[in-house]
């Protein structure tokens, strides 16, 4: 399964959050990988904030890419434990629900 790794820092705050995105593709016609993963982390976060009952953040969310790996012959995928390595964890299912976690807790 292809995926992201990034960081992440919400307005000017200098704490640099870490982030996994997990797919099953990555066109190939997209406006950078920062672009493509943007929507789904502001979205992520904002559920969790609101499942906390915060307000949402209305500061620019700046986006860093580490890696992107891409391979249909080497399996690439690590087990669930890596999840709560990362503040923010998202995988894409075509055929499944979404699942997006926050400090290592799924969100719904």
């Amino acid at each position: 399964m292809p995926f992201i790794t990034f960081i992440y820092r919400i307005g000017n705050n200098n704490k640099v959050f870490y982030g996994k995105y997990v797919c099953d593709y990555i066109s190939d016609d997209h406006d950078g990988l920062d672009n493509e993963i943007k929507d789904i982390l502001n979205c992520g976060i904002n559920e969790y904030r609101k499942q906390m009952s915060f307000l949402k953040i209305n500061k620019k969310i700046s986006i860093g890419i580490l890696s992107l790996c891409v391979d249909d012959y080497i399996p690439t995928y690590s087990s669930d434990a890596e999840i709560k390595c990362f503040d923010f964890y998202h995988k894409t299912h075509i055929l499944k629900n979404d699942e997006t976690y926050v400090n290592g807790k799924q969100i719904v």
